[in-house]
């Protein structure tokens, strides 16, 4: 007789709960944290010895230094121009009103005189809020991370769409780099690499080039081949083809990669102050660090503010054919004047700000900064003495309700208990194959010496994950169903997505304090608009004639959601609780700024503390690890639903 899978997983659930009690607090592989294990100990004293090393090793001498010695000078270079004085002299190459002037040209160029504007306010915002210094440090690395990330991504991303080899093969690395949280990358970066601007801008480059290639790779394979066809039967090389028919065919996908691969530089750049970036991470970092609301509003606002920037002004580009029709000889000439025109007094301000002082540094009286954090602390003081029961009732209750328990029951149980329950799981979910792969990976955690720390995060990402899919279907099924409340929620969740996940920390730290139930929210917050839109696609997925058929069969709406759209969107839902639970995960590691412990704070800890660096390393590898068992786990049991 065949048992349902539910009836499986509701028994080995059952049995792990009462062994967990009946077994609890032993065998948890708990130690300080502080104690190094002989194991991280040991990975400790070769990081040490590869640091020593820097100067004598063929290795650094003639590979690492070289390319760290390259890339800084690039980032240089572009600081140079835009945001710190050139060498032998006061003011950078190009003053504020130079990068203004030219911003508004550029994103005028490529768009249209409305995102021009906005892209200007938005910057001078930034140097109101006294932020222009670390704007400018951004946006030099952004730049310099983009170019470097395009240069690779995108010859790559083209090889991947001509060859389905080259596509099987770049398919596991680019798998593991959505799944790679952006804590776990820096600190070995930083090892080799040595902290600062260098080290900062290839971690950034690891985190933005697999999207480069997978777009650019999705724009070749997904284009009309009739055209491809037509050029071949007429005798062209395959070279030609790719420069006259396919690239030129796939641009506006292509633009639209470029888009994605700034916004996933500009999100990284800001954590990559971990790593000694400069920019509007440093800010941010120092207020999470000293706990104080209101400055870190005034950095998150400036960073909120160039994400919105970047964002609209490439993704404008992307967009900016909307019609076939081609423009009038009179449009031609009148864009023609507007751009010469723009082209004028952007080269006005930029002589203008190598002039003119005033033009060159940013006003210091021109700032606001001091009434927003004053408006900002005294509206958090505000919320926190007459809200305390959405603030600290909800935190204690999912605290005292949700969260101990199954702390209580994952890391208070013994270690082989857990191990065979995650197995189980698996096993009943996805099969053979993937049990056997999460049993290797669950004991190579057991054998990090950091099985206890990788409970407490787990912990927190269940939870997370859970309080997401609440949230992200009951939204998800109701924009799925309704184009106004899709119409509505749209520029929410594009905002959302659009903003860096560090931004969160700081209204949450105001909100909830230094506790794991902030590392928790902030996830839930940053994972939630990416559910919304998948399980939003899956409901609208959901064939006409099934819900018509229902419909006329007299079911209820709560009959035909539950009957109905649910059911034929499993796989779907499968796909956002994947994708969930990875978004928070990737949040709750640097949760470790704001009292979240677990392998999160072992990795900041290493960074900051050189005893403990080989248990940062390791607490790393066992991030990534918890998150390919959970990411294959789902992604198996998706596949197994259809």
């Amino acid at each position: 007789m065949k048992v349902r899978k539910s009836y499986l997983l509701l028994a080995s659930v059952a049995v792990w709960i009462l062994l967990g009690r009946l077994l609890n607090g032993t065998h948890t592989l708990q130690i300080a944290t502080y104690e190094n294990t002989a194991f991280t100990r040991y990975v400790g004293e070769k990081a040490l010895d590869l640091r020593g090393n820097r100067t004598e090793s063929p290795a650094f001498i003639y590979f690492f230094n070289p390319i760290r010695g390259v890339i800084d000078g690039f980032v240089q270079a572009i600081r140079n121009l835009i945001s710190v004085p050139a060498p032998n002299s006061v003011i950078p190459i190009i003053g504020w009103l130079g990068v203004v002037g030219i911003v508004a040209f550029a994103v005028y160029a490529t768009s249209q005189w409305r995102t021009a504007l906005l892209s200007v306010s938005l910057l001078l915002a930034c140097g109101a809020l006294g932020m222009w210094q670390f704007t400018m440090d951004s946006i030099a690395m952004t730049l310099a991370a983009v170019l470097l990330s395009l240069a690779i991504g995108i010859p790559l991303g083209i090889w991947a769409g001509l060859s389905d080899r080259v596509l099987k093969i770049f398919t596991p690395f680019l798998d593991l780099a959505q799944i790679l949280p952006t804590l776990v990358y820096m600190a070995p970066i930083a090892l080799v690499f040595m902290i600062g601007a260098a080290s900062a801008t290839i971690a950034t480059m690891i985190y933005s080039i697999p999207i480069a290639i997978r777009i650019t790779s999705h724009a070749i394979r997904n284009l009309n081949q009739s055209p491809v066809e037509a050029a071949q039967s007429m005798g062209s090389t395959p070279k030609q083809v790719l420069s006259k028919v396919q690239i030129p065919m796939a641009k506006q996908m292509i633009v639209l990669g470029i888009n994605q691969t700034v916004m996933a530089a500009v999100s990284f750049v800001v954590i990559a102050a971990l790593i000694g970036a400069p920019g509007l991470g440093k800010p941010v970092i120092e207020a999470l660090i000293i706990r104080n609301v209101g400055q870190g509003f005034v950095a998150g606002f400036a960073v909120v503010f160039l994400a919105i920037l970047l964002d609209r002004s490439t993704s404008a580009a992307a967009k900016r054919q909307s019609t076939f029709v081609p423009p009038t000889p009179k449009q031609i000439k009148t864009k023609r004047i507007t751009l010469i025109v723009g082209a004028i007094l952007a080269v006005v301000s930029v002589f203008m700000s190598r002039t003119m002082l005033w033009a060159a540094v940013w006003p210091k009286e021109v700032t606001i900064a001091p009434q927003v954090a004053k408006v900002t602390n005294n509206v958090t003081a505000w919320i926190l003495e007459n809200l305390t029961i959405f603030t600290e009732g909800f935190k204690d209750f999912i605290s005292y309700g949700v969260l101990n328990p199954l702390e209580t029951q994952l890391a208070a149980s013994p270690w082989y208990v857990t191990v065979g329950m995650i197995v189980a799981l698996a096993l009943i979910i996805a099969g053979t194959r993937t049990a056997i792969l999460a049993f290797v990976l669950a004991m190579a955690i057991v054998l990090s010496g950091l099985w206890y720390e990788a409970m407490l995060t787990l912990t927190q990402t269940i939870v997370g994950c859970l309080l997401t899919m609440i949230v992200g279907l009951a939204l998800g099924i109701w924009t799925g169903r309704s184009d106004r409340a899709e119409k509505v929620l749209r520029p929410f969740l594009d905002a959302g997505q659009t903003l860096p996940a560090f931004v969160y920390l700081v209204p949450m730290l105001g909100l909830f304090g230094p506790t794991r139930f902030t590392a928790i929210a902030t996830g839930i917050v940053y994972a939630i608009p990416v559910v919304v839109k998948i399980v939003s696609e899956g409901i609208r997925a959901v064939p006409h004639a099934l819900v018509e058929a229902a419909t006329a069969a007299g079911s209820t709406t709560r009959q035909i959601i539950t009957k109905v759209q649910l059911p034929a969107a499993k796989k779907t839902i499968l796909l956002a609780t994947n994708q969930g639970l990875i978004y928070v995960l990737a949040v709750v590691v640097i949760g470790g700024f704001v009292g979240a412990g677990g392998l999160g704070y072992l990795v900041i800890a290493g960074n900051s503390k050189p005893e403990l660096q080989g248990k940062g390393l390791i607490a790393g590898v066992a991030i990534l690890l918890l998150g390919v068992i959970f990411d294959r786990i789902m992604q198996a049991g998706a596949r197994r639903s259809s």
